[in-house]
């Protein structure tokens, strides 16, 4: 839509919508406004995000225990497949708090090491969580990685991943992580 056609239907929608609102009390007007889906116009900044394969996956056994207090605190550990072939472990710390209808906001830090305990890195987590009517739990995340990875891990300095965890009715638990860049 060309920029004369667009200012005309804005005027037209002004004055009809003056029309129609005469009789309220109070009227807000904003001339030119309008929303722009097209990329382009706004430097290229709202693009595709095509997050390809995780590239750390693992495995694990947990119960779906919903939280018993306002703020739980809790602790985990476990071993995953980093980059594919990368054996890691990760230990760290959440505090989980209820909201209304099954749902929690979690957050929290990581750390990821190697089987030797040569490499390291560290992340701050937050994510919001559902407990489902079926028994499992899932939840979707954000992992800002700190500058302090080092080794075969060094990769993971000052990027940001999201993530996607799920424990199914059995106690089966699967975390994805995906870099975002």
């Amino acid at each position: 839509m060309d920029s004369k056609t667009r200012n005309k239907i804005v005027i037209l929608g002004t004055v009809l919508g003056s029309v129609l609102l005469s009789y309220s009390a109070t009227v807000f007007l904003v001339p030119n406004a309008h929303a722009i889906n097209n990329t382009e116009a706004i430097g290229g900044l709202a693009e595709t995000v095509d997050l390809g394969s995780p590239f750390y996956i693992q495995h694990y056994q947990s119960a779906v225990e919903k939280p018993q207090t306002e703020n739980e605190p809790g602790n985990f550990t476990g071993e995953g497949i980093l980059n594919g072939s990368l054996s890691v472990s990760a230990i760290g710390n959440s505090t989980e708090t209820l909201r209304n209808n099954d749902t929690v906001y979690i957050q929290g830090d990581s750390r990821y090491f190697t089987d030797d305990n040569m490499d390291m890195a560290t992340y701050n987590f937050q994510a919001i969580g559902n407990y489902r009517s079926d028994g499992t739990f899932e939840s979707r995340g954000v992992a800002i990685f700190d500058d302090d990875a080092t080794g075969k891990l060094s990769s993971l300095n000052n990027s940001v991943a999201v993530y996607k965890d799920r424990i199914d009715t059995n106690g089966n638990g699967t975390f994805l992580m995906w870099h975002w860049k």
